[in-house]
């Protein structure tokens, strides 16, 4: 379609400056997708010569020369006459101050040969500028009323059309306008390869898009032979990368070739899908309360029904109930039931997200995760998958989603093509060895549970003569895992899951280096576990100086107890509130005195490997929770005291103890509180990395 459109495109390459050192390509303001980067650079140089675009190098000079260039090719089709600057110079600066008035006084004066003329250096007309602010709607509406259809084409040195910049920000109500009046610019490229549909999907503008999709199925344009093109592939591309994942499901299912007319389109779009982890479940990051949630949302429905209709679709239809016929009455009757309690729901759970915005932000997300499952489906669906077509085209997906962790991607394309286990990328590695490369849990478990033995495994080829546990043994940082120590435990727990696993020959076979496994682990980890020793020892020691300074203060109070004593024996020991102090005070000597002991003892520790699986976070674990209760037991015990002192002051003890314990109880509990919330990330980490699931 674009080269029917621009075929003086194809002589561009002949025309530009030729020199070995200075190549490029004709590009727009964005550049070009990029459609396969595993590609030859003989076969994109060839694609180029056809498409609106010639390769380019991205730096300053290039850029420079490539606008001298299109502004001499714009001056050549306009027969060599440059933009009347000084003419149009008070129109344009009206319209870049929005002085709108004074814009309709120039136009006045100007005429209506300034509604097409050019009147910037780079050959924008008014609706070009225009366009750019919504507030100027009204005279973009003036002008196309004004001026022909074919005057609405009319471009800039960039090839952009009025509609394709409205497109670019999002102007829907101009680009509705202009596209009902001149269907045909709906097909136009600029030289970044970009229609007004390329352009709105760009930047994620999905109303802007959906209107120009019902503009295109309710006038004389072929979509459907326009979107089964390469170019409906780009457009599905730039709706994933920007999150539309809905819309580019309802474009798939309205156009049955879209995307799935060539080999090549599919893996455009299952590539695209593949570098983008948060589209699906696997690369959410929820806590346990929000995972709940997600759970329990279905939206099933949603994802089945298209959003996209054009105005004239049949399923629009209004129905008439016939009240002769009660066959056709009770199933209205149904029906109207059940849309009845469906609006209920919505209404409900339209309750609940004004109550709880989090609820929503988790719906849409779980929504898009599903809408993004669905194209991967549609994707790996309606292919007889030989071993070649597979490789071309699921190969990279499935490589990529395995180093991602998109478990999604990677058992739907198992499911599709079971051999995909015998991809392996340029270093030799497979699904599963990129798996235990990087870490990736969840696809880990996922091909393990599809009944890989232990003999295949072992003789999986590696770069280098390692083999899988070699993998495991490398230090691979995690962004997701706060703490040297806690990252030093991951580590270790996925090295010993992994060695669980493997044949217990691959235990002792040795690389390229001489070095088995255990040796690979243990040189990889030195500086990790040297970080993890320096961020346990200050750990430690900084709640250590807690813990003494509460000993110090409850060791005192047991001494000093409150109230005169008669003979050592305590005033108050009939008070209740007496017998808190002791229980409290006693609680807070003991549990901070075992708490201290901890720390000594982490202090103390040799620091092996081993040392960080399940000792020293336990300790560390065990330490911060009798550290807490000890703050809390100190804070009842002083409570306690400072009541019973009131107690002692003479007056009516009801109003002391009214105006007393409620202020009392608030302070106290203030410290403790605080001291939770500021230990609570560290306390979920150690309890959550210590006492998580079995890898396998």
């Amino acid at each position: 379609m674009a080269d029917q459109e621009l075929p003086q495109n194809k002589s561009f390459t002949s025309e530009l400056p030729s020199n070995r050192e200075t190549t490029f390509r004709i590009v727009g303001r964005f550049g070009n997708v990029n459609r396969d980067d595993d590609e030859p650079d003989e076969t994109k140089a060839e694609e180029s010569s056809s498409s609106p675009g010639i390769y380019a190098d991205r730096n300053q000079n290039n850029a420079e020369v490539m606008i001298r260039y299109l502004l001499e090719r714009k001056k050549e089709e306009e027969g060599n006459l440059e933009p009347e600057l000084a003419q149009y110079e008070d129109l344009w600066k009206a319209i870049v101050r929005r002085e709108w008035n004074e814009v309709k006084k120039q136009l006045e004066k100007l005429g209506e040969h300034a509604l097409t003329s050019p009147i910037t250096a780079f050959y924008e007309t008014i609706l070009h500028i225009s366009v750019y602010s919504g507030k100027a709607l009204w005279l973009v509406k003036e002008i196309i009323e004004k001026i022909d259809a074919d005057s609405l084409g009319k471009t800039d040195y960039q090839h952009d059309t009025a509609l394709s910049i409205a497109a670019y920000v999002g102007n829907t109500k101009a680009a509705e306008m202009m596209a009902r009046k001149n269907p045909r610019l709906l097909e136009r490229f600029n030289y970044s390869g970009d229609s007004p549909f390329h352009a709105a999907a760009r930047f994620g503008h999905e109303e802007t898009i959906c209107c120009l999709l019902l503009v295109a199925q309710t006038s004389q344009m072929d979509d459907q032979k326009f979107f089964s093109s390469d170019d409906g592939a780009t457009i599905v591309q730039y709706l994933i990368s920007a999150n539309l994942y809905g819309l580019a499901l309802d474009m798939l299912k309205r156009y049955p070739k879209l995307g799935r007319d060539n080999l090549r389109q599919r893996k455009r779009i299952l590539k695209q899908l593949a570098e983008k982890p948060r589209g699906f479940e696997s690369g959410c990051k929820f806590g346990p309360w929000e995972r709940l949630i997600y759970k329990g949302i279905s939206v099933t429905k949603e994802v089945t029904i298209p959003s996209i209709l054009p105005e004239n679709d049949d399923s629009l239809s209004i129905n008439i109930v016939d009240k002769e016929n009660p066959t056709q009455d009770s199933g209205e009757f149904i029906k109207s039931s059940i849309n009845f309690s469906e609006q209920c729901r919505q209404q409900a759970f339209a309750i609940i997200c004004l109550i709880f915005p989090k609820v929503e932000h988790i719906y849409k997300t779980k929504l898009m995760n599903e809408q993004a499952r669905q194209i991967v489906k549609t994707m790996c669906g309606g292919v007889v998958w030989t071993f070649d077509n597979a490789s071309y085209i699921l190969k990279m997906p499935v490589l990529k989603a395995a180093s991602l962790g998109i478990r999604e991607i990677v058992e739907d394309i198992l499911q599709t093509y079971t051999a995909s286990t015998m991809f392996y990328d340029d270093n030799n590695y497979n699904i599963f060895q990129l798996a235990v490369l990087h870490r990736r849990e969840k696809v880990f478990n996922l091909v393990y549970k599809m009944g890989l033995s232990q003999k295949w495994v072992a003789s999986y080829p590696c770069k280098n003569k390692e083999n899988i546990l070699h993998l495991a043994g490398k230090c691979i940082p995690s962004r997701h895992i706060n703490g040297a120590a806690l990252q030093m435990q991951w580590e270790m727990q996925w090295f010993k899951a992994v060695e669980r696993f493997v044949h217990p020959l691959l235990l002792e076979e040795r690389n390229c280096e001489k070095k088995i496994p255990r040796e690979v682990f243990d040189d990889e980890h030195k500086e990790l576990v040297k970080e993890g020793e320096r961020w346990m020892r200050d750990t430690a020691s900084s709640c250590m100086v807690v813990d003494a300074l509460i000993i110090a203060m409850v060791f005192a109070a047991i001494i000093a107890v409150p109230g005169n004593n008669e003979k050592g024996i305590p005033n108050f020991r009939h008070e209740t509130l007496f017998k808190i102090f002791v229980i409290s005070d006693a609680a807070a000597l003991f549990s901070s005195s075992f708490s201290l002991l901890l720390f000594v003892r982490i202090l103390t520790s040799r620091y092996a490997e081993e040392d960080f699986l399940r000792a020293l976070p336990k300790r560390l674990l065990l330490g911060l929770m009798t550290l807490i209760f000890s703050i809390a037991t100190m804070l009842v015990a002083s409570s306690s005291a400072l009541i019973m002192l009131i107690d002692a002051v003479p007056g009516p003890k009801v109003m002391l103890r009214s105006a007393t314990i409620i202020p009392v109880t608030i302070m106290a509990a203030l410290p403790v509180v605080f001291f939770i919330w500021s230990q609570s990330h560290l306390l979920i980490d150690v309890l959550l990395s210590t006492y998580r699931p079995a890898i396998l």
